[in-house]
């Protein structure tokens, strides 16, 4: 079965942001799917929705999560600008099992407001009660802002598709220290998939500075790549290729990983590797004795590593990290633990086998 990626557009875009990544992934093999965010499926040029203004980030990440839990396969959530803060919302709901967050949105926390972003939304920022009301950006804004990086003709057309989005989901993410519910509030510690962070050096609506931030939050399981002579519109704008397939290769080395319950009848669920090369050791709980090992996944609450000793399915071991520590044993202080072989296989030719233990502590959901 295909990989199904649910691509979420930003700020007064629609599900059309995404035709540029949507042929480039599907000619990949992956099933996209753009939905259009609440009252953003009208015609540009119609007055909006009067309930549109006071719309919340809550709102859209719930519209969202119904639209995923209808889907019967894991997901990989990919959000542009305001998507992608939309898309960590929802990850921290374990609706993800891969995040992809190009030039995103920050959460709450993190200060947005530098002074390309002021600039970014002066007409708005200008309006008093914004944060109940629809708006949209100047064209100069939006050139400066978004499609700084395209010619000019198409700067014009692009614009041309943006409609009105809630004031106050920008208030949410901009004024998140005087928002009382919190909206725009991300719990790190529930983001346990592996995330892909992308920033534009040039980015003037969420700047690289503001990014690395972001990055930071997840630095657990994420990582960051930051591209030269790219704007915000990433998803659009000049050489936008090389950023999909950086995103495309990044996603190739995540496999799909089926585990099967014990129990008789459960649910087949699949979770996602993510690749993690490092050296380990392991014994037996009783013995002294450690044989080496070469780790070169996880996924949630477990691991694969090679070794030249075979072990067989059921037994437990002791391992012992050589190098670095993945942060899947619920402690980054953790450098020995207990795991159980749940499978092992010999390689064709070669005196080396495959591995496969599961953490018995952890509860794998």
């Amino acid at each position: 079965m295909a990989q199904t990626i649910v691509m979420i557009h930003g700020m007064w875009g629609g599900g059309w942001c995404w035709d540029h990544y949507k042929t480039h992934f599907e000619k990949r093999g992956y099933h996209c799917i753009t939905p259009t965010l609440r009252y953003h499926d009208v015609d540009p040029n119609d007055e909006p929705d009067p309930h549109l203004g006071t719309i919340s980030l809550t709102e859209y990440a719930n519209d969202l999560e119904k639209i995923i839990r209808k889907l019967d396969a894991p997901v990989i959530l990919m959000g542009h600008s305001m998507g992608g803060l939309l898309a960590q919302i929802l990850a921290s709901r374990n609706l993800a099992d891969a995040l992809v967050l190009l030039t995103p949105a920050s959460p709450y926390g993190i200060m947005a407001l530098t002074p390309s972003v002021v600039r970014s939304f002066w007409s708005t920022l200008t309006t008093w009660g914004f944060w109940r009301k629809p708006g949209r950006p100047t064209f100069k804004e939006a050139s400066y802002s978004t499609f700084g990086k395209l010619p000019a003709e198409k700067q014009k057309e692009q614009f041309n598709r943006f409609v009105y989005e809630s004031g106050r989901a920008a208030y949410e993410i901009g004024f998140w220290y005087l928002d009382s519910k919190k909206a725009s509030r991300v719990d790190e510690s529930k983001v346990t998939c592996p995330v892909l962070i992308i920033g534009g050096t040039d980015d003037k609506l969420t700047p690289a500075s503001v990014v690395r931030k972001v990055a930071d939050k997840y630095k657990a399981v994420a990582v960051y790549k930051e591209f030269a002579n790219h704007g915000h519109w990433v998803i659009g704008e000049p050489d936008w290729q090389e950023i999909a397939a950086y995103t495309s290769d990044w996603l190739g080395k995540l496999e799909i990983e089926k585990e099967v319950e014990v129990e008789p009848h459960t649910e087949q669920r699949k979770y996602m590797r993510t690749p993690y090369q490092t050296l380990i050791s392991f014994s037996q709980p009783e013995s002294d004795v450690y044989h080496q090992g070469q780790m070169s996944n996880y996924s949630k609450g477990g691991l694969h590593f090679t070794s030249e000793v075979e072990v067989e399915p059921g037994s437990e071991i002791k391992i012992k990290w050589i190098d670095s520590v993945p942060i899947i044993t619920g402690s980054e202080e953790v450098d020995v633990c207990r795991a159980e072989v749940t499978w092992y296989k010999q390689r064709k030719d070669e005196s080396l086998y495959d591995i496969g233990v599961q953490f018995p502590e952890i509860a794998v959901r």
